[in-house]
Formats: C-alpha cells, sequence, structure tokens
C-alpha cells in the first residue's frame, strides 16, 4: 500500500473523522466551520458530542480533523474562509485500486480498531453464504448487492431475498454480466436490476478482483475478494463489517457515494420505459 492508500484508510479508521466526513456528506454543499461544529456537537458518533462547547469542537476541526482530511484529498477545506465541503467518492474510488489484499487493509486497522469496529474475515465459501445470507434475513429498509460471476449464483439463497423483498425491503442487484442480470430479473422481479458503472470494480488488472458486494441497510457490508493460489485455482475470501461507523462500512459507502439512491435511474427497467435512446 503506498503513502497515500494508507493515508486515506488510517484517517478512516479514526471515529472523530468518519463523524465529521459523514456530517458534510449528509451537508450536500459547502459548511461553515461554525456550522459543522454545531452539528458535530449533536452527533453521538463525535467523541466531544454533548461534552464541549462549539468553539472547542471549531478549534478541534480547523486544527486536526478538516486538514487531515483535506490532505486525504476526502474533502476540500478552506482555511482562510473557514468552510469546508465533502468531495464525493472520487478520492477513495481512485485509491481503491492500491488496496491489494484483504491482510493488507486489515493490518492497517489492527491497531486502531475497537471491538465495536472489528472487521471480521471469512475464509470459505460456506461461510461467505451464510453471512450473505443472514445480511438478507436482518435487512429492514435496503439491500444491495453487486456479483461479478455467473459462478456466484445459488438458488438456495433466492428464497432469503424474496422474503426480504415481501417485508418491504429495496433491493437492488447489479451485474456486469447479462446472464447474471437475467438471473436476478427471473427469481427477482420486484427486484432493482441494474448495470454496475464503478471504475474500481473493473476486471483486467493485477490486484484481485471483487467478487461480490452486500450491503444492507448502509450499516453492514460483505465484500469478497478472489484470492489466487501458486497452483492456479481461485478462492473466494471476504471481509465483513457492521455498524455506521465501522472503517470497512464507512470506506464502502464513500465509493458507492450517490450511486445508492439514484440506482433506479440506471436499471434496463427504467430506461426501457425512456421515450428514446438511451
Amino acid at each position: 500500500m503506498d503513502r497515500e492508500d494508507e493515508q486515506v484508510v488510517r484517517v478512516l479508521a479514526d471515529a472523530d473523522h468518519r463523524a465529521v466526513l459523514a456530517t458534510l456528506s449528509d451537508a450536500a454543499g459547502t459548511l461553515t466551520v461554525e456550522a459543522l461544529a454545531r452539528r458535530l456537537a449533536r452527533n453521538a458518533s463525535y467523541s466531544a458530542a454533548g461534552g464541549a462547547d462549539v468553539e472547542s469542537v471549531m478549534l478541534s476541526l480547523h486544527h486536526n480533523h478538516l486538514p487531515r482530511l483535506d490532505e486525504a484529498g476526502l474533502i476540500r477545506y478552506d482555511r482562510f474562509g473557514r468552510t469546508a465541503r465533502y468531495t464525493g467518492d472520487v478520492a477513495l474510488e481512485n485509491r481503491w485500486d492500491g488496496i491489494e489484499t484483504i491482510e493488507e487493509l486489515l493490518s492497517e486497522f489492527d491497531d486502531e480498531l475497537t471491538d465495536g469496529d472489528s472487521i471480521e474475515t471469512l475464509e470459505s465459501s460456506a461461510e461467505i453464504y451464510e453471512r450473505g445470507r443472514r445480511l438478507a434475513d436482518e435487512a429492514e429498509r435496503e439491500l444491495f448487492l453487486i456479483y461479478t460471476s455467473d459462478e456466484l449464483l445459488v438458488e438456495g439463497c433466492v428464497p432469503h431475498a424474496k422474503a426480504a423483498i415481501e417485508r418491504g425491503v429495496e433491493f437492488h442487484a447489479g451485474a456486469k454480466s447479462p446472464s447474471t442480470r437475467k438471473f436476478f430479473r427471473d427469481y427477482l422481479p420486484d427486484a432493482t436490476i441494474w448495470d454496475p458503472q464503478l471504475d474500481w470494480m473493473n476486471e483486467g488488472t493485477s490486484r484481485p478482483g471483487i467478487s461480490r458486494l452486500i450491503f444492507a441497510d448502509r450499516e453492514a457490508v460483505l465484500v469478497g475478494l478472489w484470492h489466487g493460489s501458486q497452483s492456479g485455482t481461485k478462492t473466494e475470501v471476504a471481509m465483513f463489517g457492521t455498524g455506521a461507523t465501522n472503517p470497512l462500512v464507512v470506506l464502502i459507502r464513500e465509493l458507492l457515494g450517490p450511486r445508492l439512491d439514484h440506482l433506479d435511474y440506471q436499471s434496463e427497467a427504467f430506461l426501457g420505459d425512456l421515450p428514446f435512446e438511451p
């Protein structure tokens, strides 16, 4: 991992940095340092919430959090104008390529994670499928997934997805493969099916490719990676994290960015209803 990648990961490993980033992201625009401080004072995820006056939070923002987030390319901080804004997911998306292995990513967090922020490694297909089914069973509002290979499709998972849809969960399934999208359309006609336009998921690079991504309620995530061996065989390993401030959850949420709210505009059903060629 190069210095820029390490900087982004370490910034996101800090709970207060994540709280600041999330607050700026939710603002959907530029905030003054004072306005940001007032919002953070009401944010339970921020360590000083309720325990410090706005002026103290402003000083901490100016001298610590905002410069670090700006250095990492996650926000833009105007030191003279005392304003900050979230820059979207471009910086994180560009840096994803530098994270080459699960072990490397986890090693960057090891010294700073708390019990509530733990990231679990899943090393067998059985574990990965079981955790994915559990995410579908426990989702309350939204289930977002991307599959990059037909070989991951298992009909046994379909009842869990159908049950989620029936209880009102918004289900979004993305796949580059037309046959995979057909599978989702055939078995889950009420789901939003879309073609992911994500550069950091493109194949043809030397890094391990992403196999699947499952995101439940934007608070729990499973990220699978293809892991090759010296014999040439390919297996799947995965990372799992839960909690709105978990570093892995934050990383994926920022990588996906506003796409989460506009998937219906990318779906084939939506494009097919347009009165012109997309």
